[in-house]
């Protein structure tokens, strides 16, 4: 179809207000009219220009036509994919107010759809004059008419609100033409027409068109159907993705919001074999755990302040740095007496780069999550009184034999070693670094993670991050590898203890 030039579009929207004026007795009455005030409701047009139109169209009965006034029905590519056959398919709607002197009812009688007619409008009085639309299937080569009142039209499917809504548009009559899947516009419909004589129930959602129906809803701002569909992929998404659906088609919005539906748990048991949607939800999570001010029912803490310590190499958070040690190299004592770390922010550390590098090692966006969860959000050990991150829950340091210490009459009574690694330490050592040789799990006290709260309900925070963690342990922690050999590293430095150990 041919576009409308942009001084073609203003005329247009000038008849249109014009022909509203004319009908109008109260602005006929008026001695003196404000065209002025007019020419400003349509941006191209002056005073003079409206009054000497209104005055042709007034006394010389002319009407400005136009035969195509097309929109693209999609994006700003015109691509909409609205078929469920065909996800490509482009689609249009076409909107044209024939002439004058076209003689509309020969045509009617020759579609035999009689837009007018009273067997058409019946059961429809209360929503305005009857709209024909005119569907064109190219994939299937079908094409099929459909019938719906302006009013009942306008208030399901807003998309045609702007042609349809205003008094100065109520025209002799409107045609509108898309280019979709006609079972997917047919049931469209029947979801429009729903509680009237001739459809009495809505029509039911199904995997196998709720995707389709999904990204047209969308498109034709029908809101109440796309947050039935959004709620329906929540609850039958394993179901949706075993069928031939393009989930491809689902546009960025709507993604954030049927992820947001899903806790991470009811993303994790999605049954995706070929991953047609699972990643895309968990990418959504992995953003929302980057926004400091998102309320965010599944992590406690966020990613917001993420940053490595230049000299733990540890990566934390502003909640973090207070409670994980760092090196004895950035241990002091606070006014209080209290041991505490200052940890040191690395500049050149780039979470972009991190998260490329984390998704290059796990290989999808669903464990790049899970070690993102687990490297946040934080419990406390009852064994080794460490706090201690998710993903280093199997990182409880300990020695499997006590240490020896020599005849108590000596001086060598303060220092010990231990049978297990022959590493020395002393009777009252006020750092606790040396914790031990061997590591296992932590124990989590889930009292004494909230010590003021003696009824504790078992949705709790600190509960179901830590039930959280034992059923996805095995892709959010990581393995506890030392970086030199242990012989050489207990034998070393005291002060070098704690940075021979790293979690990858």
């Amino acid at each position: 179809m041919a576009s409308v030039e942009p001084q073609m579009r203003t005329m247009v929207a000038l008849d249109l207000i014009l022909k509203s004026l004319i009908t109008s007795h109260d602005f006929q009455e008026l001695p003196n009219k404000n065209w002025e005030a007019i020419a400003r409701l349509i941006p191209g047009t002056t005073s003079g220009m409206v009054a000497r139109r209104y005055e042709e169209l007034l006394f010389n009965g002319e009407m400005f036509t136009f035969d195509h006034f097309d929109k693209n029905f999609g994006s700003s590519s015109g691509n909409l994919p609205i078929s469920m056959s065909d996800p490509n398919l482009i689609a249009k709607s076409s909107l044209s107010r024939p002439d004058s002197g076209k003689g509309k009812g020969t045509r009617d009688d020759k579609d035999g759809i009689g837009g007018r007619d009273a067997t058409a409008g019946k059961g429809y009085k209360d929503h305005g004059p009857v709209m024909v639309i005119h569907v064109c299937d190219e994939a299937k080569s079908l094409k099929q008419d459909f019938q719906c009142p302006r009013d009942l039209l306008v208030r399901e499917m807003k998309y045609f609100a702007e042609y349809l809504s205003t008094d100065a548009q109520r025209w002799e009559e409107v045609d509108i033409s898309v280019h979709c899947d006609v079972q997917i516009f047919d049931w469209l419909m029947k979801y429009v027409k729903r509680g009237t004589k001739e459809v009495s129930e809505k029509p039911r959602l199904e995997p196998n068109n709720v995707i389709s129906i999904l990204i047209s809803s969308d498109f034709l701002k029908m809101d109440s159907l796309v947050q039935e569909c959004i709620e329906y992929c929540h609850g039958n998404m394993s179901a949706i993705v075993a069928t031939p659906c393009n989930m491809n088609c689902i546009n960025d919005k709507l993604v954030g919001r049927i992820s947001d539906l899903f806790t991470h748990n009811e993303a994790d048991d999605i049954k995706d074999r070929k991953d047609k949607f699972k990643s895309k939800l968990f990418a959504k999570k992995i953003e929302r755990l980057f926004e400091m001010d998102f309320n965010n029912p599944d992590s406690p803490e966020n990613c917001s302040t993420l940053y490595r310590c230049s000299v733990c190499k540890k990566l934390l958070t502003k909640t973090l740095e207070r409670k994980v040690k760092c090196s004895t190299s950035r241990m002091t004592v606070d006014k209080r007496g209290n041991l505490i770390y200052c940890h040191v922010r690395d500049p050149s550390f780039d979470v972009n780069e991190y998260m490329l590098e984390l998704k290059s090692q796990l290989k999808n966006w669903r464990d790049v999550y899970w070690r993102l969860w687990g490297t946040v959000n934080y419990l406390t050990c009852s064994r080794c009184g460490e706090t201690f991150m998710c993903n280093e829950y199997g990182h409880c340091k300990f020695h499997p034999e006590p240490p020896r210490y020599e005849n108590s009459s000596s001086y060598a009574s303060y220092i010990g070693t231990y049978p297990c690694c022959h590493q020395k330490t002393l009777r009252f050592d006020p750092t606790q670094q040396n914790k031990g040789c061997r590591v296992r799990d932590h124990v989590v006290n889930m009292i004494s993670l909230n010590p003021e709260n003696d009824n504790e309900s078992e949705d709790s925070p600190p509960n179901k991050v830590y039930d959280d963690l034992l059923a996805h342990r095995d892709a959010v922690c990581v393995s506890y590898q030392r970086l030199t050999d242990a012989s050489h590293g207990y034998n070393a430095d005291k002060s070098d203890g704690p940075e021979k150990y790293e979690g990858f």
